[in-house]
């Protein structure tokens, strides 16, 4: 079967003041096909699995944000959207990336791209582990999760924690590394839906509490009764706020996100 020639790829044609869209006249995202370059040397040509869709994606295309606050240049218009991804190698001209070699690297919003092998981190699956979990627990928000609680915030056995975002990818994963790994005496997760919150204390937090439920202040007031030692943040805004309030004396708190913001217009509201 000869290698292809063309991609389909998803660019970023308008940086977005609020919800970003693919429909309507201005759309943040437009389908393209793009011509492919030929594989030079050390090069390979691999075809997108999986993506890794992550929050940050959306601060490298917001037209709000200040580029010399960022830790990676955002994404220009006219580009093909940035993004993580497992990829099969379909075509090689690098003997340490033969064909059918699994790896990970910056496939961006594109079916094909050609890479550099050595941007492309080789994957040896463990037995009995679905793909997957490499951009997931064992990939970025997992390691995102683990050096923000263990490492930044100092997390231990004697501390109670609170996760905002609890059923995110990042959050349930500190919910997990919290419970199961660190072993902490308490860990209560924030969720939006009742449902989410159940899911979340299916995976060990002691309690989930339900943000868009009209007691929800309350709740948290009684649940971290006697104060908290660790917030780790993933949505800023209120409950950010709120949680300053609900700090022991030399609190820690993992500024991990700041969710609930960065759909906001230019004047702060939500869109």
């Amino acid at each position: 079967m000869a290698a292809p020639t063309t991609t389909r790829q998803w660019i970023l044609r308008s940086k977005p003041t609020a919800l970003p869209t693919y429909t309507g006249a201005n759309p943040t995202f437009e389908l393209q096909t793009a011509s492919l370059p030929q594989l030079g040397e050390n090069q390979v040509l691999v075809k997108t699995l999986y993506l890794s869709n992550d929050p940050a994606q959306r601060g490298a295309i917001s037209a709000n944000a200040d580029p010399k606050r960022m830790y990676a240049p955002p994404v220009p218009e006219g580009a093909p959207m940035r993004s993580y991804g497992i990829a099969e190698v379909v075509q090689s001209n690098a003997a340490s990336h033969p064909v059918g070699t699994l790896c990970i690297t910056t496939t961006n919003w594109m079916e094909y791209s050609v890479q550099e092998a050595a941007q492309c981190r080789v994957l040896q699956v463990p037995e009995g582990l679905k793909v997957t979990h490499l951009l997931g627990a064992f990939g970025m928000t997992g390691l995102t999760a683990y050096y923000g609680l263990v490492e930044v915030a100092k997390a231990g056995p004697e501390d109670t924690v609170v996760v905002s975002g609890a059923a995110g990818a990042t959050g349930n994963m500190v919910v997990q590394i919290a419970k199961k790994i660190v072993g902490c005496k308490r860990v209560i997760g924030i969720a939006g839906s009742e449902e989410k919150c159940r899911w979340v204390e299916g995976l060990g937090a002691d309690v989930c509490l339900n943000y868009k439920a009209a007691s929800f202040n309350k709740d948290l007031e009684r649940e971290t009764e006697g104060f908290v030692e660790v917030y780790f943040d993933n949505v800023g805004g209120d409950i950010l706020d709120t949680m300053f309030t609900r700090m022991k004396v030399h609190g820690r708190i993992a500024f991990c996100g700041a969710i609930s913001a960065y759909n906001t217009t230019n004047e702060g509201d939500p869109d």
